[in-house]
């Protein structure tokens, strides 16, 4: 991405202060949803990264309804089952019902390791009220997500039959047409994205949420519509992992009940506070419609199962 676009699409999320529509409170008609990647702490000194959104999460976001995590929960293969129930520990703390994730390019080095603790499968689809979320993890051990053919055609499907839903598709890396800086870079990118990109001018879905960029909100732009995608907006929500480049960042989606609109939040957990100017509102393709809010997971058709609820 051009610079030009990259201070475009800044100066587009910046025409109002960033707060919730409800601020800590939450209407019956609201549907909020807690989206972040990259928490991969290296050792047990980098514990507090994590424990620190957790914390701003219960302090300060007490009504958020299910989290996504896009990929990259652990650093490494070693002692994996360790950082697993670690995380696990700290996230039961946020008191949020429902967790959904997907495995990142780090989760790909021992996948065993990964579906032992997280208990769910790499790629499954999420329906709650009238919105389908569909998570597809990293397959293989590459810097690149890799999606096999079969994984694509399931979601392809998926998409195609649900145009009348709110459709949020999930991945670690970007795809390669995102107009997200990160998709400048080879290794940052979804492998083989023509596929799906080609798929989503016949049929949209609402938003693509990706990680795997570390690179913080007040350096690069984490919001993407192109030109090429007007119904699609793509968010990346990395990194709760703090380095010099990054900080304890990630992002809130808030539905509401008969709204087009879905307006994205950046939030800095380290000052507790929303990031001004680097939010988005975001005009669906249908009005959400507020259910009872139980998700419902569905799988591939190889598993054997059709769908369960799974917290």
């Amino acid at each position: 991405m051009a610079l030009a676009g990259v201070l475009f699409l800044v100066a587009a999320a910046c025409h109002t202060p960033a707060k919730l529509q409800t601020d800590t409170g939450k209407p019956g008609d609201v549907l909020r949803i807690w989206a972040h990647s990259d928490i991969q702490p290296v050792d047990e000194k980098e514990f507090f990264h994590y424990e620190t959104a957790i914390d701003d999460v219960v302090r300060n976001l007490p009504r958020i309804d299910l989290a996504l995590i896009a990929g990259d929960i652990v650093y490494a293969k070693k002692d994996a089952d360790r950082f697993y129930r670690w995380f696990l520990d700290t996230r039961a703390k946020a008191r949020i019902p429902y967790w959904f994730e997907i495995a990142g390019n780090h989760e790909a080095r021992d996948l065993g390791a990964y579906q032992r603790n997280i208990g769910k499968p790499l790629h499954y689809a999420v329906t709650v009220d009238n919105i389908l979320i569909i998570m597809m993890s990293d397959e293989k051990r590459t810097p690149q997500s890799e999606i096999s053919q079969a994984t694509f055609e399931w979601w392809k499907g998926l998409v195609a039959a649900n145009q009348d839903k709110i459709l949020i598709t999930v991945t670690h890396a970007c795809l390669a047409g995102s107009g997200l800086a990160s998709a400048l870079f080879p290794t940052m990118r979804l492998a083989s994205s023509g596929r799906f990109e080609r798929a989503l001018k016949e049929h949209p879905v609402d938003l693509w949420i990706s990680g795997h960029n570390h690179l913080t909100s007040s350096i690069i732009s984490k919001f993407s519509r192109p030109s090429a995608f007007p119904h699609t907006l793509f968010v990346e929500v990395a990194s709760i992992h703090l380095t010099a480049l990054s900080g304890i960042e990630s992002y809130i989606f808030e539905f509401r009940d008969g709204s087009t609109d879905c307006l994205v939040l950046t939030r800095d957990h380290q000052s507790a506070r929303f990031r001004p100017f680097r939010e988005m509102t975001h005009r669906l393709r249908v009005p959400y419609r507020k259910g009872d809010g139980t998700p419902e997971i569905l799988l591939p058709a190889r598993h054997g199962m059709r769908g369960g609820v799974e917290p």
